[in-house]
């Protein structure tokens, strides 16, 4: 699903950067905040980054792109006793979830001033993530992992400080429809916020 699925976006985004005049791959740091499920997980997660690419289109209005995406989220568990078939286990643990996505992306930019230093934008993404759902306790770990259809509207701004470089802010809401049945983790969505920088070409 992932190769079919990256194939399609690369094809399609060939096409649209023979008709751009300008693009970027940019480089961020991604913070998330999980809201669903947070039975499971619930902190804030720091451990996390978003990597792209996003050409212009002729008017510049509009642009397109490919992103990936990646985090980690744990959270601690205080000690808890579990019913197993031979009696009882008694243990504090960890959870973690282990996020990878990739989407294709469209965003609309506004003018301002000039229109040649800043980009600010609303966009969409549509693709697919993975994660790997992980408990860790004592000497054992039990895990379960899948594949989930991914959307993430987004807002942010790009500005231009030189010619070839620029700097991005960004906030997004990911909506994926992963979810663990071992783990009774239903539907994985955060809400995120981005800084980071981008390379400029021609």
């Amino acid at each position: 699903m992932m190769k079919k699925f990256t194939s399609i976006a690369i094809l399609l985004l060939s096409g649209y950067a023979l008709q751009a005049q300008e693009n970027y791959f940019y480089l961020t740091w991604d913070i998330n905040i999980p809201v669903s499920s947070t039975d499971w997980i619930s902190g804030t997660s720091t451990a996390g980054g978003k990597a792209g690419y996003r050409a212009f289109l002729n008017n510049e209005k509009f642009s397109v792109g490919l992103d990936l995406n990646w985090a980690t989220l744990d959270q601690y568990q205080p000690k808890q006793t579990f019913p197993t078939e031979n009696g009882a286990l008694t243990t504090d643990y960890f959870n973690y979830i282990y996020t990878y996505g990739i989407t294709a992306t469209g965003q609309y930019n506004f003018t301002v001033g000039d229109g040649d230093r800043f980009y600010p934008y609303v966009g969409i993404g549509l693709g697919a993530n993975m994660n790997e759902y992980k408990m860790y306790y004592n000497i054992y770990t039990e895990e379960d992992k899948n594949w989930g259809f991914l959307a993430r509207p987004e807002a942010g701004i790009l500005v231009r400080v030189g010619r070839s470089f620029g700097l991005m802010a960004a906030v997004h809401f990911d909506y994926s429809t992963n979810k663990s049945d071992y783990f009774d983790y239903k539907n994985f969505s955060t809400v995120g916020f981005q800084l980071g920088i981008a390379l400029m070409g021609d």
